[in-house]
Protein backbone atom coordinates (compact mmCIF):
# COMPACT_ATOMS: atom_id res chain seq x y z
CA UNK A 1 0.00 0.00 0.00
CA UNK A 2 1.36 3.27 -1.09
CA UNK A 3 1.44 6.74 0.77
CA UNK A 4 -0.67 8.26 -1.50
CA UNK A 5 -3.34 6.14 -0.71
CA UNK A 6 -2.98 6.39 3.01
CA UNK A 7 -2.92 9.68 2.93
CA UNK A 8 -6.43 9.76 0.21
CA UNK A 9 -7.83 7.38 2.55
CA UNK A 10 -7.62 9.04 5.48
CA UNK A 11 -8.87 12.38 3.62
CA UNK A 12 -11.75 10.52 2.98
CA UNK A 13 -12.78 9.56 6.64
CA UNK A 14 -14.26 13.28 7.09
CA UNK A 15 -16.52 13.00 4.66
CA UNK A 16 -18.23 9.82 5.76
CA UNK A 17 -18.05 11.43 9.62
CA UNK A 18 -19.98 14.51 8.07
CA UNK A 19 -22.15 12.28 6.78
CA UNK A 20 -22.99 10.44 10.04
CA UNK A 21 -23.12 13.44 11.85
CA UNK A 22 -25.87 15.03 9.39
CA UNK A 23 -28.16 11.86 9.79
CA UNK A 24 -27.48 11.79 13.28
CA UNK A 25 -31.23 12.04 13.45
CA UNK A 26 -32.35 9.96 10.44
CA UNK A 27 -32.90 6.58 10.17
CA UNK A 28 -29.94 6.07 7.79
CA UNK A 29 -27.44 6.42 11.02
CA UNK A 30 -27.47 3.01 11.31
CA UNK A 31 -26.05 2.29 7.80
CA UNK A 32 -23.40 4.86 8.38
CA UNK A 33 -21.97 3.63 11.20
CA UNK A 34 -21.55 0.08 9.28
CA UNK A 35 -20.45 2.35 6.22
CA UNK A 36 -17.51 4.12 8.47
CA UNK A 37 -16.70 0.36 9.92
CA UNK A 38 -16.05 -0.70 6.61
CA UNK A 39 -13.58 2.27 5.64
CA UNK A 40 -11.66 2.18 8.68
CA UNK A 41 -11.50 -1.62 7.90
CA UNK A 42 -10.46 -1.04 4.54
CA UNK A 43 -8.05 1.16 6.04
CA UNK A 44 -6.48 -1.58 7.98
CA UNK A 45 -6.54 -4.13 5.00
CA UNK A 46 -4.48 -1.88 2.80
CA UNK A 47 -2.21 -1.20 5.51
CA UNK A 48 -1.52 -4.72 6.53
CA UNK A 49 -1.15 -5.38 2.85
CA UNK A 50 -1.18 -8.93 0.92
CA UNK A 51 -0.05 -12.03 3.45
CA UNK A 52 2.08 -14.99 2.28
CA UNK A 53 1.35 -18.23 3.06
CA UNK A 54 -2.41 -17.36 3.60
CA UNK A 55 -5.48 -18.53 1.40
CA UNK A 56 -8.20 -15.90 2.70
CA UNK A 57 -6.61 -12.20 3.89
CA UNK A 58 -8.97 -11.51 6.98
CA UNK A 59 -8.59 -8.38 6.61
CA UNK A 60 -9.26 -7.77 3.29
CA UNK A 61 -12.60 -10.26 3.85
CA UNK A 62 -13.61 -8.96 6.92
CA UNK A 63 -13.71 -5.45 5.11
CA UNK A 64 -15.90 -6.56 2.22
CA UNK A 65 -18.33 -8.04 4.90
CA UNK A 66 -18.55 -4.85 6.33
CA UNK A 67 -19.04 -3.32 2.90
CA UNK A 68 -22.11 -5.44 2.11
CA UNK A 69 -23.45 -4.96 5.60
CA UNK A 70 -23.73 -1.47 5.34
CA UNK A 71 -25.37 -1.55 1.96
CA UNK A 72 -28.20 -4.05 3.53
CA UNK A 73 -28.27 -2.10 6.35
CA UNK A 74 -29.87 0.84 4.21
CA UNK A 75 -32.93 -1.65 2.48
CA UNK A 76 -33.78 -1.56 6.30
CA UNK A 77 -33.57 2.20 7.00
CA UNK A 78 -37.19 3.32 8.01
CA UNK A 79 -38.46 3.68 11.77
CA UNK A 80 -39.77 2.14 13.85
CA UNK A 81 -38.23 -0.77 12.74
CA UNK A 82 -34.58 0.53 11.41
CA UNK A 83 -32.82 -0.53 14.93
CA UNK A 84 -34.29 -4.24 14.62
CA UNK A 85 -33.22 -4.87 11.29
CA UNK A 86 -29.68 -3.81 12.28
CA UNK A 87 -29.78 -7.03 14.70
CA UNK A 88 -30.47 -8.69 11.28
CA UNK A 89 -27.37 -7.13 9.64
CA UNK A 90 -25.52 -7.96 12.62
CA UNK A 91 -26.56 -11.73 12.02
CA UNK A 92 -25.50 -11.65 8.55
CA UNK A 93 -22.50 -10.24 9.24
CA UNK A 94 -21.35 -13.46 11.63
CA UNK A 95 -22.51 -15.67 8.75
CA UNK A 96 -20.31 -14.08 6.18
CA UNK A 97 -17.22 -14.21 9.07
CA UNK A 98 -17.55 -17.51 10.22
CA UNK A 99 -15.26 -19.03 7.22
CA UNK A 100 -12.40 -17.41 9.44
CA UNK A 101 -13.70 -19.28 12.25
CA UNK A 102 -13.54 -22.16 10.85
CA UNK A 103 -10.31 -21.67 9.35
CA UNK A 104 -9.00 -20.32 13.05
CA UNK A 105 -10.45 -23.32 14.69
CA UNK A 106 -11.20 -26.26 12.95
CA UNK A 107 -8.66 -25.59 10.07
CA UNK A 108 -10.93 -25.92 7.23
CA UNK A 109 -10.63 -24.74 4.17
CA UNK A 110 -12.37 -21.65 4.12
CA UNK A 111 -13.39 -20.76 0.28
CA UNK A 112 -16.22 -22.42 -1.47
CA UNK A 113 -18.41 -21.30 -4.43
CA UNK A 114 -21.70 -20.94 -1.98
CA UNK A 115 -19.69 -18.47 0.21
CA UNK A 116 -18.04 -16.53 -2.39
CA UNK A 117 -21.92 -16.14 -3.90
CA UNK A 118 -23.02 -15.17 -0.86
CA UNK A 119 -21.00 -12.45 -0.53
CA UNK A 120 -21.23 -11.22 -3.95
CA UNK A 121 -24.56 -11.20 -3.85
CA UNK A 122 -24.84 -9.61 -0.59
CA UNK A 123 -22.35 -6.33 -2.06
CA UNK A 124 -24.14 -6.29 -5.32
CA UNK A 125 -27.70 -5.74 -3.83
CA UNK A 126 -26.20 -2.86 -1.79
CA UNK A 127 -24.11 -1.22 -3.97
CA UNK A 128 -26.68 -1.81 -7.32
CA UNK A 129 -29.37 0.14 -4.89
CA UNK A 130 -27.37 3.55 -5.71
CA UNK A 131 -26.28 3.20 -9.28
CA UNK A 132 -29.80 5.12 -10.65
CA UNK A 133 -28.65 7.98 -8.34
CA UNK A 134 -26.32 10.90 -7.92
CA UNK A 135 -24.73 8.44 -5.86
CA UNK A 136 -24.06 6.11 -9.08
CA UNK A 137 -20.31 7.02 -9.82
CA UNK A 138 -19.48 6.52 -6.23
CA UNK A 139 -21.31 2.93 -6.39
CA UNK A 140 -19.82 2.02 -9.45
CA UNK A 141 -16.58 2.95 -8.52
CA UNK A 142 -17.44 0.91 -4.53
CA UNK A 143 -19.06 -1.97 -7.07
CA UNK A 144 -15.90 -2.36 -9.55
CA UNK A 145 -13.27 -2.07 -6.11
CA UNK A 146 -15.69 -4.96 -4.78
CA UNK A 147 -15.44 -6.86 -7.08
CA UNK A 148 -11.33 -6.75 -8.19
CA UNK A 149 -11.39 -7.40 -4.41
CA UNK A 150 -13.03 -10.63 -4.64
CA UNK A 151 -11.01 -11.64 -7.33
CA UNK A 152 -8.26 -10.85 -5.00
CA UNK A 153 -9.15 -12.99 -2.33
CA UNK A 154 -10.18 -16.06 -4.70
CA UNK A 155 -8.12 -16.10 -7.61
CA UNK A 156 -5.15 -13.63 -6.37
CA UNK A 157 -3.20 -14.41 -9.41
CA UNK A 158 -5.38 -13.16 -11.85
CA UNK A 159 -4.82 -9.47 -11.07
CA UNK A 160 -1.03 -8.08 -11.20
CA UNK A 161 -0.14 -5.49 -8.17
CA UNK A 162 -0.42 -2.54 -10.77
CA UNK A 163 -4.09 -3.66 -11.37
CA UNK A 164 -4.66 -4.21 -7.36
CA UNK A 165 -3.21 -0.78 -7.01
CA UNK A 166 -6.00 0.74 -9.33
CA UNK A 167 -8.94 -0.78 -7.98
CA UNK A 168 -8.00 -0.04 -4.44
CA UNK A 169 -7.66 3.68 -5.80
CA UNK A 170 -10.91 2.96 -7.23
CA UNK A 171 -12.22 2.41 -3.52
CA UNK A 172 -10.76 5.36 -2.28
CA UNK A 173 -12.03 7.91 -4.75
CA UNK A 174 -15.58 6.51 -3.68
CA UNK A 175 -16.54 9.30 -0.86
CA UNK A 176 -15.19 12.37 -3.28
CA UNK A 177 -16.77 10.89 -6.14
CA UNK A 178 -20.08 10.50 -3.84
CA UNK A 179 -19.27 14.37 -2.85
CA UNK A 180 -18.82 16.00 -6.02
CA UNK A 181 -21.60 14.21 -7.99
CA UNK A 182 -23.70 15.27 -4.98
CA UNK A 183 -23.44 18.80 -5.10
CA UNK A 184 -27.15 20.97 -4.69
CA UNK A 185 -29.00 21.17 -8.15
CA UNK A 186 -32.17 23.84 -8.44
CA UNK A 187 -35.21 22.69 -8.34
CA UNK A 188 -38.54 23.53 -6.26
CA UNK A 189 -38.31 22.92 -2.36
CA UNK A 190 -40.56 19.89 -3.26
CA UNK A 191 -37.69 18.64 -6.19
CA UNK A 192 -34.65 19.08 -3.52
CA UNK A 193 -36.27 17.16 -0.76
CA UNK A 194 -37.01 14.23 -2.74
CA UNK A 195 -33.57 14.39 -4.63
CA UNK A 196 -32.10 14.49 -1.00
CA UNK A 197 -33.83 11.10 -0.08
CA UNK A 198 -33.59 9.64 -2.98
CA UNK A 199 -29.87 9.93 -2.69
CA UNK A 200 -28.90 9.22 0.59
CA UNK A 201 -31.57 5.81 0.55
CA UNK A 202 -31.48 4.69 -3.55
CA UNK A 203 -34.18 3.13 -5.42
CA UNK A 204 -35.80 0.38 -3.27
CA UNK A 205 -37.09 2.77 -1.14
CA UNK A 206 -37.20 5.60 -3.39
CA UNK A 207 -39.36 3.67 -5.66
CA UNK A 208 -41.72 2.57 -2.46
CA UNK A 209 -42.01 6.48 -1.78
CA UNK A 210 -42.91 7.15 -5.30
CA UNK A 211 -45.72 4.29 -5.32
CA UNK A 212 -46.83 5.60 -1.80
CA UNK A 213 -47.00 9.42 -2.78
CA UNK A 214 -48.70 8.50 -6.35
CA UNK A 215 -51.01 6.78 -4.55
CA UNK A 216 -51.73 9.34 -1.53
CA UNK A 217 -52.05 12.52 -4.68
CA UNK A 218 -54.40 10.59 -6.72
CA UNK A 219 -56.76 9.73 -3.65
CA UNK A 220 -56.73 13.15 -2.79
CA UNK A 221 -57.28 14.53 -5.90
CA UNK A 222 -54.09 16.68 -6.42
CA UNK A 223 -52.77 17.06 -9.76
CA UNK A 224 -48.71 16.24 -9.25
CA UNK A 225 -46.92 13.34 -9.14
CA UNK A 226 -43.60 12.29 -8.21
CA UNK A 227 -41.18 11.33 -10.87
CA UNK A 228 -37.97 9.66 -10.72
CA UNK A 229 -36.17 13.36 -10.80
CA UNK A 230 -38.90 15.14 -8.81
CA UNK A 231 -42.17 16.58 -8.83
CA UNK A 232 -44.21 16.93 -11.77
CA UNK A 233 -47.26 19.05 -12.02
CA UNK A 234 -48.24 22.52 -12.85
CA UNK A 235 -50.22 23.56 -9.81
CA UNK A 236 -50.77 22.37 -5.91
CA UNK A 237 -47.19 21.67 -5.23
CA UNK A 238 -47.15 22.83 -1.95
CA UNK A 239 -49.60 20.45 -1.34
CA UNK A 240 -47.66 17.80 -3.16
CA UNK A 241 -44.28 19.07 -1.11
CA UNK A 242 -46.78 18.75 2.37
CA UNK A 243 -47.59 15.33 1.33
CA UNK A 244 -44.01 13.93 0.40
CA UNK A 245 -42.34 15.51 3.79
CA UNK A 246 -45.39 14.10 5.54
CA UNK A 247 -44.16 10.27 3.85
CA UNK A 248 -40.90 10.96 4.68
CA UNK A 249 -41.33 11.48 8.67
CA UNK A 250 -40.82 7.93 9.17
CA UNK A 251 -37.08 8.03 7.75
CA UNK A 252 -36.39 11.98 8.68
CA UNK A 253 -36.92 14.27 11.77
CA UNK A 254 -38.97 17.07 10.29
CA UNK A 255 -36.30 19.46 10.85
CA UNK A 256 -33.59 17.63 8.08
CA UNK A 257 -36.15 17.36 5.22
Amino acid sequence: MSMVHLTLLAAGTPILLIALRANLRTSLVHALIWALAAWIAWGVAFAVGDLDGVVLNPFRYVALCLTGCAGVAVLGARRPHALAWNLVVLGLFAVMVLPLLETAFLGTHPVDVVRIVFLAGTLAVGIVNYLPTRMGPAAFAVLMACGAGMVNLFLPEMLSPPVRFFFDGLLIAAPWLGLAFRARTKGSDGDLVWRRFRDSWGLVWGQRVREQFNRATENAGLPVSLHWRGLVGNTEKDEGTATLRAILQRFLEPGDQ
